[in-house]
Order: C-alpha cells, then structure tokens, then sequence
C-alpha cells in the first residue's frame, strides 16, 4: 500500500512537471499564460486591460522580446553596469567565474562562499563550511543548471541569450545570519515600494513598505510572523541606487542587501516573480503596477502558437 502511494505522488509530480511544457505545446503561449495565472491566483487572467503587475508581466512576456535585456539579468555581465553606475563599494566581493564546475578549486576558496548560476533565477547553492559540504552534489547540479536555459517555460526571454557561467561570491553574513535582502520595485526610474525578505536562501518571510517606510499591512496572516524592523538608516542611500540602477527602464525591481550598514547590489529583475507571486494584501499587486504604461513596451512580433 505504501508503495503505491509513493508511486501515485511521484507520478502526480511527474504529471505536474510536464502540464506546462504541454500547455505550451499544444495549445500556445497565451493559453499557457492563462492557465499558469489561474493556478497562482485563482482568477482569470485578464490580457485585453491588464491592470495589476502580474498581469501585466503576463501582457509583457506574450507580447514583448526581452533579449535585449539580457546583459543586465546576467549575474556576471550587470557587474560591469553597476561597477559603472553606482561604483565598485557596492558590488559582493567576486572569488571567481567559471565557465564550468570542473575549473573550480575549493582548496583555494575561504570557507563560506555563495555559488551562483549566471543565466537563471534562484540556482544558487550557499556554503557555510565547504569541509563538510557535498562537493560532488554541487558539480552535478551546476553541471546540470549550465545545461538548462532558464525561463523557457515561463517565456522570461531576457534570460534566453545568456551564456550559463558559474559565480562565486563572498557570503555575506550579519549577526551570524544572511542580511535581509530588499527588493524595490521601480518605474521610470523612481522605486514605489519594497518588500524586505528575511532569509536569504531560506524559506523567505517578508514585510512591504513604500518609499516613506510606511507598512503595507497583510490581509492574510503568515508564518512565522517576520519581526518589526526600523527604517534602515542608510535607506535613502538606497533609494538614490535605486534611482540611479533602474533609470532608462520602464519598469525592473532592484533588489538589494543591507548588512552591518553596507549596501550591496543583488540583481535586477525585470519580469518579478514572473507574474506568479501572489502579492499580501492584494490591492499591493495593483499599487505597483498602476504606474507601468505597458504602451511603452512595443510588440518587435508575435511569437507563433499565440
């Protein structure tokens, strides 16, 4: 008995897996972003009058090639633009690129470091203590992500012509913890709000704010409940390299991370949670994405299958 539930959840999860991709096949990128939609929020996508920010992404990724973005999505190459727009202070201290697994040495690595996949979105492995880390494991899943190009589900096609490489970075570490990491949510180059998560790599909880500090109350509670904290004293520093970062483009999320009093740059995010995060309370999905002119993002085509 036991044994066949095992085998129904590892089909059910194997079915799963496959839906999308299928969707896609099928019946077409629009018919793929309309159900993705209803399964994250319940509700019907609405293309023809987009009016939140999920479903405007949603607008966007169908409509608009985002290649030409690529150099800024890319974990190695934004480097160089940020290294030219706000300067070197703020960029992670690099231990090295790789353009494959077998080139690095751990011998030569400090002891804790963040390992990061250059072309997607979350492939990141975090060493605390790399005497008892499985090196092994991480060269097969690295291995396996640099074979993989990231957003071809969820037609996130800025990441398309990036080269996959391997980054390794300091890790950062405050009060024996990863520092919060704080994702401003900007337009026309001016940030709206932020939602500050408190776990790094780690199961994220979070509080929104706008750009006064002002708290957006959740309208469904969460657990475990993230703590109240005061507004950062550098944060109209970060403001300003929000300002500086996100000019010239209609619409990215500059997230940043704050420790022991120093700002660092994390990545820029130009299609957010891929239009598949819910946001708590909702009316937050709709107060980020009123400002964002989607006329701005003209069609290059209209992809087949659409």
């Amino acid at each position: 008995m036991i044994k066949v539930i095992k085998f129904s959840l590892r089909t059910l999860r194997y079915i799963k897996k496959l839906k999308y991709p299928l969707i896609k096949r099928f019946f077409g990128l629009k018919q793929l972003l309309r159900v993705q939609f209803k399964d994250y929020y319940g509700y019907p996508l609405n293309l023809t009058q987009p009016n939140s920010l999920s479903e405007k992404i949603m607008w966007i990724k169908l409509h608009h090639d985002l290649d030409d973005l690529s150099p800024y999505v890319d974990k190695i190459t934004v480097r160089e633009y940020v290294r030219r727009t706000i300067g070197e202070p703020y960029l992670i201290p690099c231990l090295g690129i790789y353009d494959s697994v077998n080139e690095i040495n751990f011998d030569i690595l400090p002891n804790q470091f963040v390992i990061k996949a250059s072309h997607g979105c979350n492939w990141n492995i975090i060493v605390k203590d790399k005497n008892i880390c499985d090196k092994e494991q991480i060269k097969r899943k690295f291995d396996q992500w640099l074979k993989t190009t990231y957003g071809t589900e969820t037609n996130e096609t800025c990441y398309r012509p990036i080269k996959g490489r391997i980054l390794i970075e300091t890790y950062l570490e405050e009060d024996s913890k990863s520092p919060r990491d704080l994702k401003f949510y900007c337009c026309n180059g001016e940030p709206l709000g932020l939602h500050v998560d408190f776990d790094r790599f780690g199961d994220a909880t979070y509080r929104c704010y706008d750009t006064e500090w002002r708290e957006f109350k959740k309208s469904i509670p969460t657990l475990p409940i993230p703590p109240l904290i005061p507004k950062p004293s550098n944060f109209d520093e970060m403001l300003e390299v929000c300002r500086k970062l996100s000019k010239g483009f209609s619409y990215v999320r500059v997230d940043l991370y704050n420790c022991n009093n120093q700002i660092y740059f994390g990545e820029l995010t130009f299609t957010p949670g891929d239009g598949r995060a819910p946001f708590n309370p909702v009316w937050l999905d709709y107060f980020f994405g009123e400002p964002l002119d989607i006329k701005s993002y003209q069609p290059r085509y209209i992809r087949a299958g659409v």
